[in-house]
C-alpha cells in the first residue's frame, strides 16, 4: 500500500516547470524569460482546458514497496541508467579483478558487468523481488538480502564496491559510507552513483510505471543529500576521492520529461544541461 496518495493537475506541473525555466534566465536572458512568462499566462487562461485540466494521481511508496512494484520494469527504458552505465563501465575497466560487492544491487545490472569482467561478485539488496530477478539474470553471483547500513559482508573482504542510484533513498549517508569502508580492503575502490541533489530539489523522484498502465505518478522519494554530506562521510571514513562526475541532462533526454510534449521550449529552458547525476570513485 502507498504511504501517501494525492492528485495534481497537469497545468500546475506546467507552471512549475515554466517557473524553473524563468529562474535560469530572468537576469541573464530576459527575452527568454519573458517568453516563458507569456506561456504561463496562456496556461492560466486555459487552465480548465486540455491538457492543463488533466488530473494525475500521486502515490508515494516506501523503498521496498516501490521497488517491488518497479522490479519487472526497472532495467529500462531508464534515462538515469543510460547516463550512468557508461561512466561506471569506464571506471571499472581500470580496476583489477577481485571480489566485488554490488551494494543495493537491484536487478543485478552492475553485478552482471562485474561478473563478465571476471570478478567474484556478491550482490546485496533489501528487496526480495529485485533479488529474484538478479539471481535469474546472473546465476554465477551470490546474492544476499540486507540493508546498506548493515551489510551482510565480512570486514575488509572486498576489492571493489558498486552502489547505484540507492543512496538517495537513505536518511543519512554517513552510516552507509562507514559500512563501505568497513568491508573494503586497503586499496579497494568504491564507485557510487546517485541522482543529483538538484534533481531531488526540483521534484525529481524515483517514479515508475503504474500497475494498471494508466497515467500517474507512483514513486519513491529521493532524499536530498548535498555533496558536502558525501565528502564529509568520505573524509571521516578514510576514503580518498579519485574522481567525481556530474552527468547533465542532454537534448536527447528531454523528450522523456513529462512536460516535453506539451511545452518543449519550457522543458528545455528548465532542464537542459542541468546536473542530473552525482557520481564518485573512491579509494580506501
Amino acid at each position: 500500500m502507498p504511504k501517501r496518495t494525492d492528485t495534481f493537475k497537469a497545468g500546475e506541473y506546467f507552471i512549475a516547470v515554466e517557473g524553473l525555466a524563468m529562474m535560469r534566465s530572468i537576469i541573464t536572458d530576459t527575452p527568454r524569460a519573458k517568453r516563458r512568462m507569456d506561456e504561463v499566462r496562456r496556461i492560466i487562461e486555459r487552465f480548465d482546458q486540455f491538457p492543463q485540466s488533466l488530473e494525475f494521481p500521486v502515490a508515494e511508496f516506501d523503498v521496498q514497496g516501490g521497488y517491488a512494484r518497479w522490479a519487472p520494469n526497472y532495467d529500462g527504458p531508464n534515462p538515469a541508467i543510460e547516463r550512468e552505465e557508461p561512466i561506471v563501465g569506464e571506471w571499472l575497466s581500470h580496476i583489477s579483478r577481485g571480489v566485488a560487492l554490488d551494494a543495493a544491487c537491484g536487478t543485478g545490472r552492475h553485478a552482471a558487468t562485474l561478473s563478465a569482467m571476471g570478478h567474484t561478485v556478491i550482490g546485496v539488496d533489501a528487496t526480495p523481488a529485485m533479488l529474484e530477478i538478479a539471481r535469474t539474470k546472473v546465476p554465477a553471483c551470490e546474492f544476499r538480502i540486507g540493508q546498506l547500513e548493515a551489510l551482510p559482508v565480512e570486514d575488509a573482504s572486498v576489492d571493489v564496491i558498486t552502489c547505484a542510484l540507492a543512496l538517495t533513498h537513505v536518511p543519512q549517508i554517513a552510516p552507509v559510507i562507514r559500512e563501505f569502508a568497513r568491508v573494503l580492503r586497503p586499496g579497494g575502490r568504491a564507485i557510487l552513483s546517485d541522482m543529483h541533489p538538484f534533481m531531488a530539489m526540483t521534484s525529481g523522484v524515483a517514479a515508475f510505471p503504474s500497475d494498471d498502465g494508466k497515467p500517474g505518478f507512483p514513486y519513491v522519494e529521493n532524499i536530498i543529500h548535498h555533496a558536502t554530506e558525501y565528502v564529509q562521510a568520505f573524509i571521516e571514513n578514510g576514503l580518498r576521492i579519485v574522481s567525481c562526475a556530474e552527468p547533465t541532462v542532454t537534448e536527447e533526454m528531454l523528450s522523456r520529461f513529462p512536460t516535453f510534449q506539451a511545452y518543449p521550449d519550457a522543458t528545455r529552458d528548465a532542464f537542459l544541461d542541468a546536473p542530473y547525476l552525482l557520481m564518485w570513485q573512491l579509494e580506501r
